[in-house]
């Protein structure tokens, strides 16, 4: 997204946004401090947004016709395809493993996406060791439960905040830098899990929390923010950490959670952003970090 605006916070953009959706262009109007900053998710319709704005701001904008020639569905596809193709890469190949786990009946995905091999003996699940997949070179391994999924619920919950989160990165940081944070902490949350004893194990959400943790950390001590994650969202996912860790998901009937991959992908992603931030020289001035 792209910061075009900043108004004083007495100011009603109601009127605004009202028409902004209107016309299907997608925005968020952010507070900060005595100021509301609009910020326009595709670039493309910026001269558009410049022309409503002066019509705002003049009192005409309930006179204003909607564009006619909107682009195509094709054509916001190439776009996402052209500013996220990562984040929407790690969606696709997500939902096609856990689509091809409910579909197949061997079992044949699933135990090539473990963190070690898999399987049933006499009806008890049989596992093979780190060094069994370090001597067979099956490396892959080490990263592939991230894309096991267990259900629509998990696949949903991870895909929207990866969606969320790694977009933001992605425009920032082009597709090199998620790459680097995604690789990292996928690495650090499936090693984690499996460092306490277990070997069924998946999910995005270790890279969720790790993408959270990037974010957060860089824009509170960066010199200049990035990724303006709300502080209301940062809480929630902590709130839903901490729920995990005292056992509230088991309680609700949702199964057991990976919840030192949650902590390990959290590590990982703040420990990214202050390496990075400490090797461009980005480090905010004392005076700014709160």
């Amino acid at each position: 997204m792209i910061k075009v605006l900043d108004v004083p916070v007495e100011q009603d953009l109601s009127e605004l946004s009202r028409e902004l959706w209107a016309r299907s262009i997608g925005h968020q109007i952010r507070h900060k401090g005595d100021y509301q900053e609009i910020w326009l998710a595709d670039p493309a319709y910026f001269p558009e947004l410049l022309q409503m704005i002066r019509d705002w701001q003049q009192g005409n904008l309930a006179n204003t016709q909607v564009v006619v020639n909107r682009r195509s569905m094709l054509d916001r596809v190439g776009y996402g395809l052209r500013a996220w193709p990562l984040t929407i890469v790690l969606l696709l190949v997500s939902a096609l493993v856990t689509a091809g786990i409910f579909l197949e009946t061997s079992g044949a995905i699933f135990s090539t996406m473990t963190f070690v091999p898999v399987g049933m003996q006499n009806q008890q699940l049989i596992h093979g060791s780190l060094q069994q997949v370090l001597e067979s070179g099956e490396l892959w391994r080490f990263i592939s439960p991230m894309f096991l999924h267990f259900g629509i619920l998990h696949l949903a919950f991870n895909s929207l905040w990866v969606w969320e989160l790694g977009r933001m990165i992605e425009e920032h940081q082009k597709s090199r830098g998620l790459l680097l944070v995604v690789v990292i902490s996928g690495l650090a949350a499936n090693f984690a899990q499996y460092m306490v004893g277990d070997v069924l194990f998946g999910g995005l959400s270790g890279v969720v929390y790790a993408l959270l943790g990037y974010c957060w950390f860089w824009d509170k001590f960066a010199r200049v923010p990035r990724f303006h994650v709300r502080k209301a969202v940062f809480i929630a996912l902590m709130i839903w950490l901490v729920f995990c860790l005292v056992g509230g998901a088991g309680v609700l009937g949702l199964g057991n959670i990976a919840n030192a991959a949650h902590i390990g992908g959290l590590i990982a992603g703040t420990l990214l952003a202050w390496l990075r931030i400490q090797l461009v020289g980005e480090g905010a001035p004392p005076g700014r970090i709160v």
